[in-house]
């Protein structure tokens, strides 16, 4: 069943795709329900400036840690199963918490493993204790504003009007100094 569309994040929308033979054999299909089946997905966390970095880092982490335990162990179970059969490397599984300041503010990313089936449940689930927490940081942790805050300046005097002088000059006023 088709996920997305019309519909938001990953949602299914209610249409059947099918796939037929000729597509498999052209390009790449990717399969979500066979063997690894958890993806990594990421939300971004913005703060001021004025939060406490390590305390903002440190909560993110621990937060992501809770949420995520649940998929963990089966996750590292499922990844030994599909990297034994495709030797392939073995990334860390755990919650991870990246920092870049971007445009004054401090942005988060937190990243993590997911169920392919659940990363809008988890997104929720994150969300929800994220601004729990902050709520309870006395302070510590201040959301960053995305609205654009009109700053007090002059208007741009018209042309005419920012030379007064020259203007009475032209219509034949000038005046002797």
């Amino acid at each position: 069943m088709e996920t997305g569309n019309w519909v938001g994040r990953d949602l299914y929308n209610g249409r059947i795709v099918r796939i037929p033979n000729s597509i498999v054999l052209k390009g790449s299909v990717f399969n979500y329900s066979q063997g690894f089946q958890f993806v990594w997905d990421e939300i971004k966390v913005v703060f001021t400036t004025t939060s406490d970095c390590q305390f903002a880092r440190e909560m993110l982490l621990r937060v992501a840690k809770e949420a995520i335990g649940e998929y963990l162990v089966a996750a590292e179970s499922s990844w030994k199963a599909m990297s034994d059969i495709y030797e392939s490397a073995n990334p860390s599984l755990e919650p991870t918490v990246a920092l870049v300041v971007d445009a004054g503010n401090l942005e988060f990313a937190v990243s993590y493993a997911v169920d392919y089936r659940k990363p809008t449940a988890m997104k929720d689930q994150l969300f929800t204790k994220i601004v729990h927490e902050v709520a309870d940081s006395n302070g510590r942790l201040e959301w960053a504003s995305s609205s654009v805050t009109p700053m007090n300046r002059m208007a741009t005097p018209h042309p005419i009007e920012a030379h007064p002088a020259s203007v009475a000059q032209r219509a034949g006023h000038a005046d002797s100094h």
